[in-house]
């Protein structure tokens, strides 16, 4: 029996409410660097290079691949709670110097607020080592779906509304101090993050124990199911996740929309990131997850192809746009939370915590390699700036789209390999019930 068993419905309805509330406050700061313009809006206004700018979407990626597993038996050592404590502590602080970073001059405000997103950044996989095993304390199997849904689309109906009216106040010339205490507060709402979790249900083995970390990966390592799906989310996430930064910036940058309406496009992409959520809970009672990540993945390689061949010239061409950004996030959402569904599912007992990481930080490396590469493409001559194809002209993000719907389908390769695509398993796999 496990310890969600062992709790009364009152118990795990506390738990999710919690869990819930720790989401609205805390991911503020995440869906404003990962999804927003906000944080690519302050650094164009600081006069960053697209390189740079770029760059700081790669770093949760970049940091995660190398911290994941480190920090998955740091939070076994020292507890998950106090683990959540120390992140939410950092990821403050990291905010807090991106929106103080436009007080000093150029180019020292860039990388001041470049180490901010740095520090921020490398407290992400401390958090998420922690975070997954804390749910699974009170979440039941057949209460995941149901769940990861209202938990998503009730942070990302706060977040989109919050995004959508700061869209509305920075117009055309947003000032600096305007966006700098948007950006403070997403960094104090961390605080609210940690004093959430706090109050979680807590599972006494997850309080402290011994961590052996050969022994947990030589586990993880050997779970079949673990392995086939860290590989392929690695080659999806390289394909896929370039696309959001990589519009905004193109937005910006090349069709040279105005600040405000690209942030109000973002907030777009958020309104179809609650639909997405809204949307999971009532498919996964429909259809095997195997379905739901063919069609994530087919709807990235549709998107990536339709941002590509959409010309800045075209009439209505931001509202082509934001149908393209509100269908990109119904995809992200989706394939999130068939991550959180395979997450949970693909944990040894005893080794879950293990497992976790592992997943991500193939996770991390997908992200890493797809927004460093991307960054790199920006910064150097790799691709032409421009190119012409049937009397038509193509800049150098296209290309980057086109790029992406490639790998992307050649990615579909591996999804027979997917433990929700092998129709008998011998072990311990449970996506959770319908």
């Amino acid at each position: 029996m496990s310890f969600a068993d062992t709790l009364s419905d009152a118990e795990r309805k506390r738990g999710r409410i919690y869990a819930t509330l720790s989401a609205c406050s805390g991911c503020i700061s995440e869906v404003m660097l990962d999804s927003s313009a906000i944080i690519i809006l302050l650094f164009t206004m600081m006069k960053a290079s697209s390189m740079v700018t770029m760059l700081t979407s790669s770093l949760s990626g970049l940091l995660g691949l190398i911290l994941m597993i480190p920090y998955a038996g740091i939070a076994d050592k020292i507890g998950m709670k106090r683990a959540v404590k120390y992140a939410c502590i950092v990821g403050c602080t990291g905010f807090l110097m991106i929106a103080v970073s436009p007080w000093f001059p150029y180019p020292v405000n860039v990388w001041f607020a470049f180490a901010g997103c740095f520090i921020y950044c490398s407290q992400r996989s401390l958090y998420a080592a922690a975070w997954y095993p804390l749910l699974d304390g009170f979440l039941r199997e057949s209460e995941r779906g149901k769940f990861f849904s209202v938990m998503r689309v009730s942070y990302m109906l706060f977040n989109g509304c919050f995004l959508f009216l700061v869209g509305l106040l920075l117009g055309k010339n947003p000032p600096f101090w305007l966006m700098q205490s948007v950006v403070a507060f997403a960094g104090v709402t961390l605080l609210l993050r940690w004093y959430c979790i706090d109050h979680f249900p807590m599972d006494p083995d997850l309080k402290r124990g011994e961590y052996d970390l050969k022994k947990s990966l030589s586990i993880s390592i050997r779970n079949a199911p673990l392995t086939g799906f860290s590989v392929y989310l690695c080659f999806f996430n390289i394909a896929y996740l370039p696309l959001l930064p990589m519009v905004l910036l193109y937005l910006r940058k090349y069709a040279e929309l105005s600040p405000g309406l690209v942030q109000i496009l973002s907030s777009v992409g958020i309104g179809g990131s609650i639909t997405g959520y809204y949307l999971y809970g009532l498919l996964t009672k429909r259809f095997p997850l195997k379905y739901l990540e063919l069609t994530v993945h087919l709807m990235m390689i549709a998107l990536a192809l339709l941002f590509f061949f959409t010309d800045k010239s075209i009439s209505g061409f931001p509202v082509f746009m934001g149908i393209y950004l509100f269908l990109l996030a119904v995809g992200t959402a989706w394939s999130m939370c068939n991550c959180s569904m395979e997450f949970l599912a693909l944990g040894k007992p005893g080794n879950k915590t293990m497992a976790m990481a592992f997943c991500q930080t193939y996770g991390n490396a997908g992200t890493a390699i797809g927004r460093t590469g991307g960054s790199l493409i920006l910064g150097t001559a790799m691709l032409a700036p421009v190119w012409t194809l049937g009397g038509r002209t193509f800049c150098v993000y296209q290309s980057v789209f086109l790029l992406s719907a490639v790998l992307a389908g050649v990615t579909l390769i591996m999804l027979p390999v997917l433990p929700s695509f092998v129709p008998e398993h011998e072990d311990y796999y449970k996506p959770g019930k319908k």
